[in-house]
């Protein structure tokens, strides 16, 4: 039996109602305090895929259909949004304390002696530093885990060196609406916690 050929502009159409789903819930995290700047990234990522689409003129019947139906739910939304938006900048409401307690659940201390023989470490730290530049709204750019990897093991030998120790602890953070990532000399009691 030949398999299934899935035409290149329904994968299109899927990706842009899967990117738009996931810009809302960015968008419902923002206005509930959890994140400090709005989904910029995502929301760019949904109207180039948006601009892109229109430009194929080999659309079926319903493809266009589909398309039209998916920018009409978005441009609702963006309205809402924007209404949002001005309501919040309007009030001028500090972020809550569950937005503050949020934001600090998610600071990662992780120890590290070695990154070149604890890969997973090396990951895990890197899977929070691009969780908290996507939280604030800030690009990651062209850096990758082998980039980040190489980074890191420059930087272990740099504090041990300077401090005379054998174990060091990064720590992700986000401060003041930006990310924050520090190296020191590790606490001799713990191992792989969580920052209070």
């Amino acid at each position: 039996m030949d398999p299934k050929v899935v035409n290149p502009i329904d994968q299109d159409l899927d990706k842009l109602e899967l990117e738009i789903r996931r810009l809302k819930i960015e968008y419902d995290i923002f206005f509930n305090g959890g994140t400090v700047r709005p989904p910029l990234d995502t929301r760019g990522r949904v109207e180039t895929a948006i601009k892109r689409i229109y430009d194929v003129r080999s659309k079926s019947f319903g493809q266009r259909f589909r398309y039209n139906s998916l920018v009409a739910r978005y441009n609702v939304m963006r309205e809402l949004w924007r209404r949002q938006a001005q309501e919040k900048e309007e009030s001028g409401r500090p972020p809550t304390a569950e937005a503050h307690h949020a934001m600090r659940d998610r600071t990662a201390v992780i120890h590290c002696s070695n990154p070149r023989v604890e890969p997973e470490k090396v990951s895990e730290l890197y899977d929070h530093l691009i969780a908290a530049k996507r939280d604030c709204g800030e690009r990651v750019g062209k850096l990758t885990l082998d980039l980040f990897t190489k980074f890191l093991t420059s930087r272990t030998d740099d504090v041990k060196r300077h401090f005379s120790t054998e174990n060091v602890e990064f720590v992700v953070g986000i401060d003041a609406g930006k990310v924050k990532f520090t190296a020191r000399p590790a606490s001799k009691d713990t191992r792989t916690a969580r920052a209070d």
